[in-house]
């Protein structure tokens, strides 16, 4: 992982316009890719395989700083759940894990590196889940963030998700402190998100 721009920090957003690599507290709500650069390859989504596991892992600990994340009421090891990576040619630069619940198919982690940023790489993992989640038989797609999450509240109600929920003060009394997230809002709530399928 990258350090942000202007601390040492881990880098977990790219702002648009300077191309900087920002953590949480300097990104700003203008971060959502960049812009005016030559066309890339597109990253190809698949299915992880056992091989990908310690890359997803890593990823966990570098945005999260812990592996077992906590969403509506429940703790999940992301070592053991299903999910999809995206790779720039063999490098894995994102992941979605998942985890199914009944009808519903829970969307537990979602990380794309900030270089990959801006070009449809969380939206490709978001679908991928879908996908799987529908051959599954769930009749419902579920997420969990948090109030500070800006970018991610953006990206889910983009692509049909409704607020079903907000737990005020559940992700402050899990950490037991304060932590400041995007744009240095203090992170303290979970605010619930669900997309019929």
């Amino acid at each position: 992982m990258e350090s942000c721009s202007y601390c040492d920090r881990t880098a977990m957003h790219r702002d648009r316009e300077t191309a900087a690599l920002l953590c949480p507290v300097h990104a700003r709500l203008e971060v959502t890719g960049p812009r005016g650069e030559a066309p890339r390859p597109p990253v190809t989504i698949r299915p992880a395989a056992d091989g990908d596991r310690s890359r997803i892992v890593a990823m966990a600990e570098a945005f999260w700083d812990e592996t077992e994340i906590d969403c509506f009421g429940r703790t999940y090891v992301v070592r053991e759940l299903p999910a999809y990576v995206a790779c720039d040619v063999s490098m894995i630069v994102g992941v979605a894990c998942y985890a199914l619940e009944g009808d519903a198919a829970n969307l537990v982690m979602l990380n794309v590196l900030p270089r990959w940023q801006g070009r449809g790489v969380a939206t490709g993992l978001i679908e991928s889940v879908i996908g799987q989640a529908r051959a599954d038989g769930a009749t419902r797609l579920i997420v969990a963030t948090t109030n500070d999450d800006l970018p991610s509240l953006g990206l889910y109600q983009r692509m049909g998700f409704v607020i079903t929920g907000v737990l005020p003060g559940q992700v402050l009394e899990h950490h037991g402190f304060v932590i400041a997230g995007f744009d240095g809002i203090h992170i303290r709530d979970e605010i619930q998100l669900e997309l019929k399928l």
